[in-house]
């Protein structure tokens, strides 16, 4: 989990899903810190369902 656990919980409820994690991406106060992609489709523009768009 990230170390922004708050920031997490309230994207998280917001309806956000995490979709990737980039490890020991930042370098802050000598610590290396991993950062977390999160996304959230929109019901209106392209469905509510995934992939939005087909290919092929």
């Amino acid at each position: 989990m990230a170390q922004n656990k708050a920031s997490h919980a309230l994207l998280s409820g917001a309806g956000f899903r995490e979709v990737g994690r980039r490890e020991r991406y930042g370098h802050i106060d000598g610590d290396w810190r991993d950062v977390i992609l999160m996304e959230r489709r929109s019901a209106i523009a392209g469905g509510a369902g995934l992939p939005t768009k087909s290919c092929g």
